[in-house]
């Protein structure tokens, strides 16, 4: 009886050392992901591997038990963004950008042999984004590169840095600036210029005002005198008559001169013959 039981527990033994073998050998791959299958560190195959237009390769995959290893890459679109970047544009502007980009996993193997641990494809992008962006935007200006598609920049860094990432296995789909504003500093000095620029223009505006009322004035009184000439040709007394007005109201029109004047005439005097009537 005992030997009964002995054999019974070792055969249980083996079938559960069975059944553990046998799960270890399975992997799940499904539609989202393809997977790296490697034996003692060296790629054997890759299991849904992204093909455009190709999604029938997710489902179990077989693998030798302790000797396999499985590295699963995402198969979609995947995104990184650098927030915050500085660079200097070409007229000499300190602006801080943050970069989107958008790539997928083409080559699961080249990358898994890229050296590093984790997130391989956002520490590449990282190490790679800052002087790329540096040296497409300091061609262009701050007013340039605020527009959609920084003036083409866009294009040039997408072309550029998808044929960096071709090296560990990646495609780049497409780059964009979602932001670009001056720093601090440049911010500042920008709002100076722009009110110095403001008061320039008021001033000119000021001074052109001021020469165009003068020219005006100037006219005005040629034309007076003018009809003031034609005037005296027509009617002479009229034209004595009117000086005669004129006089009083430089001495005595301003209230501020009342009685800081005193004319001293004759009766008969030419200058009160048309104050008396005559």
């Amino acid at each position: 009886m005992t030997a009964i039981m002995r054999t019974n527990r070792y055969l249980w033994f083996a079938l559960a050392l069975l059944g553990l073998l046998g799960l270890s050998s399975v992997v799940v791959v499904d539609e989202g992901h393809q997977a790296v299958i490697e034996r003692f560190g060296e790629p054997q195959r890759v299991v849904n591997r992204f093909s455009p237009g190709d999604s029938n390769g997710a489902g179990l995959a077989f693998k030798l038990p302790f000797a396999d290893q499985v590295t699963l890459f995402e198969r979609g679109l995947q995104g990184y963004s650098l927030s915050g970047q500085q660079v200097r544009s070409a007229d000499e502007k300190g602006l801080l950008v943050d970069v989107d980009v958008t790539y997928r996993i083409i080559d699961p193997v080249r990358l898994d042999l890229t050296p590093g641990e984790g997130e391989k494809v956002d520490s590449q992008l990282r190490a790679i984004l800052p002087a790329l962006l540096n040296e497409k935007l300091a061609s262009r200006t701050a007013g340039t590169i605020v527009l959609p598609g920084s003036g083409g920049a866009n294009r040039e860094i997408l072309a550029a840095l998808d044929a960096r990432t071709r090296s560990f296995g990646v495609q780049v789909v497409d780059v964009r600036i979602g932001r670009a504003m001056l720093s601090d500093a440049d911010r500042a000095l920008a709002y100076q210029q722009m009110q110095e620029r403001h008061d320039r223009e008021a001033d000119a505006i000021a001074d052109e005002s001021g020469r165009k009322a003068g020219e005006i004035v100037a006219q005005a009184q040629a034309e007076a005198a003018a009809i003031m000439q034609a005037s005296a040709g027509r009617d002479p007394e009229f034209y004595e008559f009117f000086k005669a007005l004129r006089n009083y109201e430089t001495l005595y029109g301003d209230p501020r001169r009342k009685n800081a004047a005193t004319i001293v005439i004759p009766p008969d005097s030419a200058y009160l013959k048309h104050f008396n009537g005559h």
